[in-house]
């Protein structure tokens, strides 16, 4: 489905006569490896391209991706705005293009993602439902620290809820350092299988 998805954003890119195959053809590389850990049944991802540009985010994850489309409305007068809906099928998804106000608009998508503790150490929920846990450790020299994201989904978790575990332990280390750039790596450790009583 990503290659469909890739094509599906070529034939705009060609169909609007936008020059970015020729100056920036990496850029959709780029969103090659954002859909790749993204994309799955019922995602909604916004993504705009220009002459020089694209830039990409999937919806109802963390506020701060929520954030991009409103970061990304001014760039230039004939930058283009999509809408990315994904279906249950293997092909089955609708790209859409929406006017520079729905895309800013996209900020409001909700997010059903809450942590639950402080950035050190926190559950992860769905809903209702955990997701994971997320613990930081300081790692490395005073110099050059490093953040350890130990992750611990629960067993039978989707491919988007451990993408949001991710994505959410990512976003602990920027809010504790502060800085966008934090070294950091992530470690996934086995699954807590809840076993229920008889």
């Amino acid at each position: 489905m990503i290659q469909a998805i890739i094509d599906a954003f070529k034939h705009e890119i060609l169909k609007h006569s936008l020059e970015l195959l020729q100056r920036y053809p990496k850029d959709l590389d780029v969103d090659m490896v954002m859909l790749e850990r993204f994309v799955s049944p019922g995602l909604k991802y916004a993504w705009m391209v220009g002459d020089s540009h694209t830039h990409s985010a999937p919806l109802g994850v963390h506020q701060k991706l929520n954030e991009l489309p409103t970061h990304v409305t001014r760039l230039a007068n004939n930058d283009r705005f999509y809408l990315l809906s994904v279906g249950n099928g293997p092909e089955q998804f609708v790209l859409k293009e929406v006017d520079r106000d729905a895309f800013a608009a996209l900020v409001n998508t909700p997010i059903p993602y809450k942590m639950v503790g402080s950035f050190d150490s926190f559950w992860l929920y769905r809903n209702e439902s955990r997701v994971g846990s997320c613990i930081l450790t300081r790692e490395g020299t005073n110099e050059k620290p490093t953040y350890k994201i130990a992750l611990t989904p629960m067993a039978g978790i989707s491919k988007l809820d451990r993408a949001a575990l991710e994505e959410w332990g990512q976003q602990a280390v920027v809010k504790k350092v502060q800085s966008l750039f934090a070294y950091s790596r992530v470690e996934w450790q086995d699954e807590i299988k809840l076993q229920l009583a008889a």
